[in-house]
């Protein structure tokens, strides 16, 4: 997968601000994680009902986050507030990012916020799966958990990360994987380098050269591993090495409970070749608990184009996605 930013931008104005504010929001220390901070949302504590720990995508952005216009957003697609009367839904800052703030404006435009020493030093597969892991037994201990439904359900790099974190727990009843790779991310630039050649957008020469590149930083990144001082694509050794020691397909497999894994079509960001293996793998394996579903004509957000009234327009399908796989958690 490439190394993006999980801008799946709600222009959201004050209702979302506002949503924002009905967190209760907790910090958690380890000894190898250090401190990182959840953040519950939730209509009824009090209530038994399901946990939800939904994980966001790639970036280093605040889960809500100012814009220019003075408005916030956020990286967390899915509609919270819709959600949190059936279920208790945790959501977990990354390393050194606060929960809410402003970004940044390069000279260029560029959105941006300022990378700290935490998250530098610690971002990593292994970070973000375990923190998740702690996530469950913190909230089952603290409240009124329906102990058979726990769900971890990741977007994009969060895909990456969910079949790990109930690999490494099993109270996780459930896993809901969104446009996330199967295969070992360095793998998404080769398919689509590969792809560009075939579309004649560059020559077989510039494309094996391109491929010869990736190769030899790969063999970079994998002969220093832990680095945190170098990087590649404005991330460490460290987070691309961790991200690729096992891949989501190996963890998948290792799952016998109910897996969820959605795919894009037109998904530009997220290969679907790469997620297509998934599939066949679990057949070739005999194993029966992966649901695939694929949105054939959506982009990586869930965008669609559709003509009507002979122009050209944009869907959002976001929101069914997600009613799709809650639908699914009911029904597994």
């Amino acid at each position: 997968m490439k190394c993006i930013y999980l801008l799946l931008t709600l222009i959201l104005s004050n209702s979302v601000f506002s949503q924002s504010d009905v967190f209760k929001h907790y910090t958690l220390h380890d000894s190898q994680l250090k401190s990182f901070q959840l953040h519950l949302l939730t209509s009824d504590s009090t209530a038994v009902k399901p946990l939800m720990v939904y994980l966001d995508g790639s970036g280093n952005f605040p889960i809500y986050y100012k814009t220019k216009s003075g408005k916030y957003s956020t990286s967390i697609p899915i509609d919270l507030k819709k959600y949190s009367k059936n279920y208790h839904i945790v959501l977990i800052s990354k390393p050194g990012i606060p929960f809410k703030d402003s970004l940044q404006v390069a000279p260029s435009g560029r959105r941006f916020y300022p990378v700290s020493e935490n998250y530098t030093t610690l971002y990593s597969l292994d970070w973000r799966a375990e923190t998740a892991s702690k996530a469950i037994n913190f909230f089952i201990k603290k409240l009124p958990v329906n102990k058979k439904k726990i769900v971890v359900m990741g977007y994009s790099e969060g895909s990456q990360v969910a079949p790990k974190v109930a690999v490494l727990n099993k109270k996780v009843t459930n896993v809901v994987c969104i446009v996330g790779n199967a295969l070992n991310h360095f793998y998404d630039f080769l398919i689509n380098t590969r792809l560009d050649v075939i579309k004649n957008k560059i020559s077989p020469q510039e494309g094996q050269s391109i491929i010869d590149s990736l190769y030899t930083d790969y063999e970079k990144i994998h002969e220093d591993p832990l680095s945190t001082k170098k990087t590649w694509y404005g991330e460490t050794y460290l987070k691309w090495s961790s991200f690729s020691r096992t891949t989501p397909l190996e963890n998948m497999l290792k799952l016998k409970i109910p897996i969820l894994y959605i795919a894009a079509g037109k998904d530009n960001n997220q290969t679907i070749i790469d997620m297509d293996y998934a599939k066949l793998e679990f057949i070739r394996q005999g194993k029966k608990n992966l649901t695939y579903k694929v949105y054939p004509n959506s982009n990586h957000y869930f965008q669609e184009e559709e003509t009507k009234d002979g122009k050209t327009v944009t869907v959002d399908r976001i929101d069914e996605v997600h009613q799709f796989a809650i639908d699914w958690l009911n029904t597994h």
